[in-house]
């Protein structure tokens, strides 16, 4: 088990939610030590929602990659993250699962 697989375990989170490993292949993006800091922080302390909290890190780490490398707007992103089991990320209202689909509506546009 890594350190961050024992960190997250420590937190509560179960070891079925496979979303932030599915985030990093998927996205290439996977948090630091500081992402989660900020993720408790943002939580107000309370670890059921550090998780949902870590996702949205994670995926404005994305969101400004594109604002800032493809000068894409901010305002054509968007997410729903609510558990494990019910996470969704969407550009201009489409839904995206990987940074290859994202990459295809970014240049489509």
């Amino acid at each position: 088990m890594s350190n961050n697989e024992m960190i997250l375990a420590a937190l509560g989170f179960s070891n079925w939610d496979s979303q932030l490993d599915e985030f990093k292949t998927n996205f290439g993006y996977d948090w630091t030590g500081e992402d989660l800091d900020e993720a408790i922080e943002v939580a107000g302390y309370n670890t059921s929602n550090v998780r949902n909290c870590l996702m949205e890190i994670l995926w404005l780490k994305v969101v400004y990659y594109f604002v800032d490398t493809m000068d894409c707007s901010r305002e054509m992103f968007d997410s729903y993250i609510n558990g494990s089991l019910d996470t969704h990320f969407y550009y201009n209202g489409t839904e995206v699962k990987s940074e290859e689909e994202l990459l295809e509506l970014v240049n489509a546009a």
